[in-house]
């Protein structure tokens, strides 16, 4: 019987389902958490990890070279969500261990938040609610979301989806993305123009790129001195996407006029002095845990684990080399 170990306490928040389903399946399930895990427990982790054939894991759980390469029984890393950041694939490929992810699975739920985030920033949702709630009633403020210009770095799953919520807004989107997606881009009239370009122009910028090399710190000072003063940050990408220290310079000397954080370069954030801004609506990286994701997030989870052991090449394989090493 197959060993699944589940090293997120979420994995099954929403519903007990996905457990029943690979139990049927003939799988030894056991769960963990290690939401909150770190590197100093990487020791703690490859003693945990003996005897699992599959780890399910977050996008961030580091899934280093060591931990691979002391499994001794592990073949599959399936990796809940779209990100994979944490997961070292060179060491896996090495080990002969599939690693899959699951984008688009949440998309709809961070789409949703990107809205809503953008509309908590510039009609000063946020700030309104702490003020009544201290007794003060100051009506008025705030600007409009119609018809101004959205600028998209990322337009991806997620990116698509954000850009078709927007059109009821009657705003002007543009975008910025490595990949074109042409016939996509010609349904809702969405002109590409440079990063440099699309920051000058937008209104609202808003990211959904990967955490890799090309975009650690792809918003940094320089880039955030382009932005309009009235214009409004929306990060529900990665933290690192974004020099936080960066970001406070632009937010308190009034280089751009507000942010809505859902990730942060620490979680737990610890600069503290970032997210308490007025000028700053914040999320506990939970744009993409609505219940309908996590529940959608942990079904595609559970169908790749059953696929790949019944012989199947799963869907949203990361290493797809190593079936080929495997022939």
């Amino acid at each position: 019987m197959p060993k699944v170990l589940i090293m997120t306490k979420k994995f099954a928040e929403v519903s007990r389902e996905p457990i029943k389903a690979l139990q049927e399946a003939g799988f030894e399930v056991e769960e963990k958490d290690y939401d909150r895990v770190s590197l100093a427990q990487e020791e703690e982790i490859c003693r945990v990890i003996q005897g699992a054939e599959v780890i399910v894991v977050t996008a961030m759980f580091p899934a280093t070279r060591k931990i691979i390469e002391s499994a001794d029984r592990l073949k599959m890393i399936a990796i809940r969500s779209a990100g994979f950041e944490g997961t070292d694939l060179n060491a896996a490929t090495e080990k002969g261990v599939v690693v899959t992810n699951n984008p688009g699975a949440n998309a709809h739920s961070v789409a949703d938040m990107t809205i809503g985030l953008m509309l908590a920033a510039c009609r000063l949702i946020a700030q309104k609610d702490r003020e009544m709630r201290r007794g003060l009633y100051n009506r008025g403020g705030g600007v409009d979301l119609f018809r101004k210009t959205v600028g998209i770095i990322g337009l991806g799953n997620i990116g698509k989806k954000v850009a078709q919520r927007l059109q009821g807004f009657e705003v002007r989107v543009i975008a910025n993305d490595i990949v074109d997606y042409p016939e996509f881009r010609q349904k809702y009239n969405i002109p590409y123009y440079t990063k440099e370009e699309l920051l000058q122009m937008s209104d609202f910028v808003t990211l959904h790129v990967p955490l890799d090399d090309s975009t650690r710190l792809m918003i940094g000072e320089e880039r955030l001195r382009l932005m309009k003063p009235s214009a409004f940050l929306i990060n529900t990408a990665r933290g690192e996407v974004v020099d936080e220290q960066a970001l406070y310079k632009a937010l308190t000397q009034g280089w751009i006029a507000g942010a809505g954080l859902d990730v942060y370069k620490e979680e737990p954030p610890k600069f503290r002095a970032l997210i308490e801004l007025e000028n700053v609506v914040c999320t506990p990286h939970s744009a993409g845990l609505s219940r309908e994701a996590s529940y959608a997030m942990a079904m595609e989870t559970v169908k790749k684990i059953i696929a790949y052991f019944s012989g199947k090449i799963p869907e949203n394989v990361l290493n797809p080399e190593i079936f080929k090493k495997n022939k």
